[in-house]
């Protein structure tokens, strides 16, 4: 059995490197975001036709924001946040792919153009898609009471982690273009900041601190087992139900994690969204994150410098647990899986 130097960490060879849980938690949850866009978790929002919610309504009409980095009038935002930004998506399962925002209607009338890159090529667009907080900027401000409709898709399932601040404020009937706060600003479940409230279905993950450890071969190496909690809220107990099935049905699976410390490294950082929530020219998609480290076998890999695969991780002993609904319009659940990692340097 290799012996480790006594004066030394083992498996740990600079502070500021993320480690197991890290990696963990954020290569879950890449998986089960772009997972969820291949069977169709996404939902299209048009305005020709214009497709009004069950109530009435009209969900493609966006509502002026209140933010303190912005004029009044700059930033309009959807019912619903997390907007779908990927592209190329699998239709085995689907027969179609979510919309990237490529303006904005005013009045009906005037169209304005906006960039999916921030600061890039800004000047021949008159705006920008946040599509995380499911909003646009506009470079120059306009009438508050002005009636403006954009095309988008929001994620019909949200995966947080549990240090989000998704506990704040959980908004529900975000699907209610009826109402009558929907378009105005300031007002109703939508008067806080996007990232003070939390459109359910939502998934929160945490990585537990709890591990347990045991030998993986003879001279080295121990297997990682972990537990990952999924956190479940929904309106309903049809939506909940279909949540927990899906993720336990991913028991007994093999998934590829991603280096985080090696994604902050790379050239070109970030490689997807940047801090505005723009995606930046040639993002990199799940595939290609999890594609082995050094591979550069097509542009987008060149031009990070190779996929970002970690190390991979096997679910297993998946449970569900505290099942509840606690009033009319919230229902829970957990889900703990235990992940098996191989870690050959430990």
């Amino acid at each position: 059995m290799a012996i480790s130097e006594p004066t030394k960490f083992k498996g740990v060879t600079h502070i500021g490197k993320d480690l197991v849980t890290q990696n963990l938690l954020y290569g879950v949850i890449d998986f089960y975001q772009w997972s969820y866009l291949q069977i169709g978790g996404f939902h299209n929002v048009t305005t020709s036709p214009d497709l009004s919610g069950v109530y009435g309504g009209h969900r493609n009409r966006l509502r002026p924001a209140t933010d303190p980095y912005y004029t009044d009038g700059q930033v309009w935002e959807g019912l619903r946040s997390d907007w779908v930004w990927e592209t190329g998506i699998p239709t085995d399962y689907i027969n179609q792919e979510p919309i990237r925002v490529s303006g904005v209607h005013i009045g009906g009338t005037t169209f304005k153009t906006v960039t999916p890159f921030k600061n890039r090529d800004i000047e021949s667009s008159d705006g920008f898609v946040d599509y995380p907080r499911g909003r646009v900027i506009l470079n120059t401000a306009i009438d508050t009471n002005s009636v403006v409709t954009c095309e988008h898709s929001y994620r019909q399932v949200s995966f947080v982690t549990s240090e989000s601040p998704w506990i704040q404020e959980l908004q529900d009937d975000s699907f209610r273009a009826d109402y009558p706060d929907a378009t105005i600003a300031g007002s109703g479940a939508w008067s806080t900041m996007p990232e003070a409230r939390r459109s359910m279905p939502f998934v929160a993950v945490e990585a537990t601190p709890r591990k347990t450890f045991r030998p993986l071969q003879i001279g080295g190496g121990q297997y990682i087992d972990q537990d990952v909690y999924f956190h479940v809220f929904t309106e309903n107990a049809w939506e909940r139900d279909q949540i927990l099935d899906t993720i336990s049905y991913q028991n007994n699976k093999t998934i590829y994690l991603t280096d985080q410390t090696r994604i902050r490294a790379a050239k070109n950082y970030p490689i997807n969204i940047d801090y505005t929530g723009s995606p930046v020219p040639s993002s990199m998609m799940y595939p290609d994150m999890v594609v082995a480290s050094g591979t550069n076998t097509s542009p987008i890999l060149s031009r990070y410098g190779g996929g970002f695969r970690w190390k991979s991780a096997y679910s297993k002993n998946s449970s569900v647990q505290d099942v509840q609904q606690i009033d009319s319009n919230l229902y829970t659940g957990i889900i703990r899986v235990t992940y098996e990692i191989e870690a050959a340097d430990l």
